[in-house]
């Protein structure tokens, strides 16, 4: 059997995290909160449509998401995986529920413009922050059902995340929102607080239980 060619559509601005960057000047991050809501709302639909052919993206960062005049397409299925008919409903969940994680995080770097944990390098501080229940600070002008949407689907329960459909239910009162713009200083860095995951609750897991329930997703993100 020959090869086979997949020819797709030719994005005209790059992937999600350049474009975040264009918005940055003189290290101060500006966007248009409805830009951020059509863009953060185009993904979610993207991936909600993937989820009904039972198919889970397993690596969604913002290099994987192109922006085509303004549009926010979703992309790089390398590891995505299709699951069968036989697959049970609770695998099928995990592994949506990771996919709805991953959406969180890139939820927040809409608002912040830099890419999750973007000053820490070093993969085992990372693992042992998160098993912590760190999490990204939250940008001090970002509306609070948006964060507490996004600190949802991070959180280190996968049962706890919202499904897709709870989360585009939210976005007609995210666009009714009275916010013109989100702002960050990018060159403070990326700054984390030690708060929980699970949307400000406290947790009682282990930092085993922590790390298998989360870091996958996390690190994912930063590639």
């Amino acid at each position: 059997m020959g090869n086979f060619m997949l020819v797709l559509q030719y994005a005209t601005d790059g992937n999600l995290r350049k474009h975040l960057q264009n918005k940055q000047k003189d290290g101060f991050y500006k966007i248009l909160w409805v830009d951020l809501i059509r863009i953060a709302k185009e993904i979610a639909l993207g991936l909600s449509h993937l989820h009904d052919k039972n198919i889970v993206h397993r690596d969604l960062h913002s290099m994987n998401i192109l922006i085509n005049d303004g549009r926010a397409l979703i992309t790089d299925f390398g590891i995505s995986k299709q699951l069968d008919t036989v697959t049970t409903e609770n695998v099928f969940e995990l592994n949506e529920k990771s996919d709805i994680y991953s959406l969180g995080v890139l939820f927040w770097e809409l608002t912040s413009g830099i890419p999750p944990f973007n000053n820490l390098r070093d993969n085992a501080a990372i693992i042992s922050q998160i098993a912590s229940g760190v999490r990204e600070k939250i940008i001090e002008n970002t509306p609070l059902d948006y964060s507490n949407l996004f600190r949802k689907c991070w959180s280190t329960e996968p049962d706890h995340r919202p499904s897709l459909a709870e989360i585009l239910a939210e976005f007609d009162k995210l666009s009714a929102q009275n916010v013109e713009f989100i702002t960050n200083n990018v060159n403070s860095g990326s700054k984390r607080s030690k708060r929980s995951a699970n949307s400000g609750s406290s947790t009682d897991k282990c930092p085993v239980e922590l790390i298998e329930n989360t870091i996958s997703e996390e690190i994912k993100v930063l590639l």
